[in-house]
């Protein structure tokens, strides 16, 4: 009974959220892709020519980019170890938004790439592609693109097929449990190619089901984050972290002058905090009181957000915070990990081509699904159509 019932469930809810999963799996292996794509589209700008020529200083380098800024506040440079790497600079509007102006119609910051020898920006602003996975994350978490739809409906639908992917997910292992030679691994992993039509069909569904269990159950618990407040507040209480602080859309910059800054000294307290670093990101402080915050990666980082933090008073210099990944407990290592263990670039590249696997074999679980269902209502009508045969008075 118990088999029946799960049965009856699991095949109505692959039927009805399937489609969404299929279209979230389907962006998130297109997800997967975006940053060796990014990076090719864009190499001739981020990745500096081989030319003699030592870096600026910071401070002459940060002159130099905010007096090629019109209208525009240095908010944010990227450096890395990597020489032929140019330095990343985020520039935000100094023109405040009223408070009611919708996000849509905000000032949204721009990324612009900079030499690092001569502190020229580059006309290019080496952002091609982005506007495109832009949109695909959009649909993969909110169902949208650009201005289509609402953020918070799709957010929930997004959420509740997470959720239903979990059900799917355990009940199918348990529909499809061997009877007989559970501990042959070729009853649980192989595809018999042999086989045609309905067999072939359902033994698909059901190893490519297997073989994506763990995946799906990581990415749907890791993913339900981004749908449900109340989930991701849970998870940093459970982890016993401090979850971070949202910054406000509109809210980078406003026309008062922002507090100097010695980026030299905070250079120098970088290096002395660290071995050596992978990249750094500076984020000036855009009023007074504010920190100078770096946000920096090891040489050799756990994942690509392991990041490490200093805070500095911008006006002695001295160290307010220092936080790094590896020193942090348990429960914080892994609130910080959320993303990559979402991608699958917590394990690295392999991870990455798993996890991007895994999410494009969605969308063959659902229409396999499909195919399984409308064959099973094809048969019960030929049945139906046999016994009303059957119970006509001209049959008897």
């Amino acid at each position: 009974m118990l088999r029946r019932v799960l049965f009856q469930i699991h095949w109505f809810v692959g039927v009805s959220a399937g489609v969404v999963l299929a279209l979230v799996g389907a962006t998130g292996a297109l997800l997967s892709l975006e940053p060796p794509v990014v990076s090719a589209l864009n190499r001739d700008t981020r990745t500096l020519a081989a030319r003699d020529g030592a870096p600026l200083p910071l401070d002459d380098l940060l002159a130099r980019v905010q007096a090629q800024a019109a209208e525009r506040r240095v908010q944010s440079l990227q450096i890395s170890s990597d020489p032929r790497d140019a330095i990343r600079v985020v520039l935000a509007s100094i023109e405040r938004a009223a408070p009611d102006a919708p996000p849509a119609r905000r000032p949204r910051p721009e990324t612009r790439y900079v030499d690092p020898r001569t502190g020229q920006v580059f006309a290019e602003r080496g952002d091609r592609g982005e506007g495109f996975f832009r949109g695909v994350l959009q649909l993969h978490r909110w169902l949208m693109l650009g201005d289509l739809g609402g953020q918070a409906v799709g957010r929930q639908i997004v959420g509740a097929s997470t959720v239903l992917c979990i059900f799917l997910t355990l009940s199918g292992l348990y529909l499809r449990w061997p009877r007989r030679n559970r501990r042959d691994w070729r009853t649980w992993l192989a595809i018999d190619f042999t086989r045609r039509g309905r067999p072939f069909v359902w033994r698909l569904h059901a190893i490519a089901g297997t073989w994506v269990l763990l995946f799906y159950l990581l990415i749907a618990f890791t993913g339900l984050q981004w749908s449900y407040e109340w989930y991701r507040r849970g998870l940093y209480a459970l982890a016993g972290a401090e979850m971070p602080a949202r910054r406000g859309a509109g809210a980078d910059g406003d026309d008062a002058p922002a507090p100097r800054v010695d980026l030299a000294s905070a250079e120098s307290a970088l290096r002395a905090a660290t071995t050596g670093f992978r990249s750094a990101t500076f984020t000036l402080p855009q009023r007074a009181g504010e920190p100078l915050q770096i946000r920096y990666l090891d040489r050799d980082p756990a994942h690509e957000r392991a990041f490490n933090v200093l805070s500095l008073d911008v006006a002695s210099g001295r160290v307010l915070k220092s936080e790094r990944y590896d020193e942090r407990s348990a429960g914080g290592q892994l609130v910080a990990s959320l993303l990559p263990l979402h991608t699958g670039s917590f394990f690295g590249l392999p991870g990455r081509i798993a996890f991007g696997l895994a999410s494009l074999a969605m969308p063959l679980l659902t229409v396999t699904g499909w195919m399984l269902y409308l064959d099973r209502r094809r048969a019960r009508r030929r049945v139906e159509g046999r016994v009303a045969v059957e119970a006509t008075p001209a049959a008897r």
